[in-house]
């Protein structure tokens, strides 16, 4: 276990080190905001920004699409012959897609990805939740994130650092004894703030509040800081990962390159405004005659209709014109930012002047936006990948024996989940993955449709990728049944045109459908045992399931009188012909 000594020590050699990538976060971040200000050193005046923040609109319009689709999860079984074995691994899926919605696990990648795309790097932590008994994944700021240079290939690194601040008075109220260490005989309102320190690793997690450097007497100095908490790591790996965006060394955000476009276009957008503004007031300049000393007897005041009066010379005013070349150098920066961040016109609600066509648009934004999405969604996937391992050796470390159950509805998946951690977690194995990696929504639905028109994919393999189908049997059950309704109502359609149901059965149906909002399976059922019913009444002794019914033959419309047992035909028939002596 370290000391806070040590945990401070870390803390500022990696805070140090990682100066130069969190001033540029601190930027991108100052610039989503609106916080920039435009400094003019030449006329000692500041204005704020007033042109488009194209880094704001394309962070979100990325980030949202590549959280638009969520990630499938693949937990494949031990063993592919064991029933016992297949069926433990769709609880162990249930399960997670349980911790991914306590997580709220949309809203977790919506964070994510502007993290990613913002400040080139996603921190992810896994805690465990012991009031629920499960893990949950929790989003780390960035800009206070200080992970260790050796990361792993699977995202997870040797250590980590996160340092931010917390009021004094939070202090006081949850760790009283450690306010009591740090602000001994120390006037706290000078201290608002003090930084909290949490590190850790594979072998412990430590929770450290620092107050700053302390000078002795003579000469020597150290870090005032108080331990708060201190526990084991118990599942052996630092419960973090971290997800950097692919570059060539360090990891650069998107939108890195454009700050300083935007800083000019925002001076030289600041500029012209001041000199239309010098354009609707004026200077007003005071230009003597020839040897006359020119003064202004009487100012001039519009509003009351005061004429002004001057002596010795004239009033003149100085109209100021902004360059002619100020608004192409301004559409130019503009332009610049648009192709150096991939930020389409079509983010914000327009189309280039150049496109013709819904296809040409299409190619030029997924050429703009596609291949960086796929990239992103491939290194958040990996990352969720391990922190779903994190997760279940978290779960069969802290609560192993209790059993959990809760329901499940993320995803396609839906329903009741019971689960014992060391039962049913036997493999951590699985795979998070995006079904076509580089589409978001609209572009998954579209090219998934297209696929299933050329025959190369099922339509049931195609609703686990639609978004808007959230139960895949239900809605295979309910395509399937809605083309048997129409094949219904096609064959009642056609019988009733040539007359094979009869007139009063059909407004029967016609009045159960539309009066008491019947289904049509049910109307025709019912019609059906009415039909039967009736036609039993007329031949005896015939059950009513025998009965044709608004079927072929008879239709309903009469009932065929049945010669009774042991006779061979009708009475009047063999009457007639003994009267003829034939019979």
């Amino acid at each position: 276990m370290k000391t806070p000594e040590e945990v401070v020590s870390i803390y500022d050699t990696r805070s140090s080190a990682h100066s130069r990538r969190k001033a540029r976060q601190k930027q991108v971040r100052d610039q989503y905001n609106g916080d920039i200000v435009v400094p003019l050193p030449e006329i000692s005046r500041t204005e704020q920004a007033a042109v488009a923040n194209l880094l704001a609109q394309g962070l979100d319009q990325t980030a949202m699409r590549i959280a638009s689709v969520t990630p499938n999860l693949l937990c494949p079984p031990t063993d592919n012959h064991s029933d016992r074995a297949r069926q433990y691994a769709a609880i162990r899926k249930h399960a997670i897609y349980g911790w991914w919605e306590q997580s709220a696990m949309d809203l977790h990648l919506a964070k994510r990805a502007r993290h990613f795309i913002g400040y080139s790097e996603a921190v992810t932590q896994i805690r465990w939740d012991a009031k629920v008994g499960i893990p949950r994944w929790v989003n780390r700021d960035p800009l206070c994130s200080y992970p260790s240079p050796v990361v792993t290939s699977d995202s997870v690194p040797a250590d980590i650092v996160f340092g931010y601040e917390r009021p004094v008075e939070w202090l006081r109220q949850h760790y009283p004894d450690a306010h009591t260490k740090l602000f001994k005989n120390v006037e706290t309102e000078t201290h608002s703030q003090v930084t909290l320190i949490e590190y850790m690793n594979d072998e412990e997690m430590t929770l450290v509040a620092y107050r700053g450097i302390y000078t002795g007497l003579h000469g020597t100095s150290g870090p005032v800081c108080a331990l708060l908490e201190q526990t084991e790591n118990r599942i052996g790996r630092t419960p973090a990962t971290v997800s950097d965006r692919i570059s060539l060394d360090d990891p650069v955000g998107q939108f890195d390159g454009i700050m300083g476009m935007f800083q000019q276009q925002a001076k030289l957008m600041a500029l012209e405004v001041l000199a239309v503004e010098k354009g609707v007031f004026p200077d007003t300049w005071l230009i003597g005659n020839a040897g006359e000393q020119p003064k202004i007897v009487n100012p001039a005041n519009g509003i009351t209709g005061e004429i002004g009066v001057v002596r010795g010379g004239e009033l003149r005013d100085m109209q100021l014109q902004p360059g002619f070349m100020t608004n192409p150098a301004i559409d130019r920066l503009e332009r610049a930012q648009r192709l150096q961040a991939n930020i389409p016109a079509e983010f914000g609600g327009e189309s280039a002047s150049n496109i013709r066509t819904n296809r040409r648009g299409e190619a030029v934004l997924a050429a703009t936006v596609n291949f960086g999405v796929a990239e992103a969604q491939k290194t958040i996937a990996r990352g969720m990948t391990t922190e779903n391992q994190l997760a279940i050796a978290m779960a069969k470390e802290y609560d192993p024996d209790r059993p959990k159950s809760f329901y499940v509805s993320f995803g396609k998946t839906h329903g009741q989940v019971d689960y014992t951690p060391s039962k049913h977690f036997t493999s951590d194995a699985n795979k998070v993955s995006y079904s076509h990696a580089g589409a978001d929504m609209n572009n998954l639905v579209i090219s998934g449709g297209q696929r299933v028109q050329m025959g190369t994919l099922s339509k049931k393999s195609f609703m686990l990728v639609d978004p808007l189908v959230e139960d895949v049997e239900a809605e295979a059950d309910a395509v399937v049944a809605e083309q048997l309704e129409e094949s219904l109502l096609a064959g009642i359609q056609q019988q009733a045109a040539g007359g094979a149901i009869p007139p009063s059965d059909l407004a029967r149906i016609i009045r159960l459908v539309k009066e008491d909002k019947a289904n049509l399976a049910e109307a025709v059922e019912k019609v059906q045992r009415e039909a039967q019913e009736r036609q039993a009444e007329m031949v005896a002794p015939t059950a009513p399931e025998a009965q044709p019914g608004i079927a072929l033959p008879g239709a309903g419309a009469e009932a065929m009188t049945a010669a009774p047992p042991g006779e061979e035909g009708p009475g009047g028939l063999r009457d007639m012909l003994a009267q003829l002596g034939v019979a």
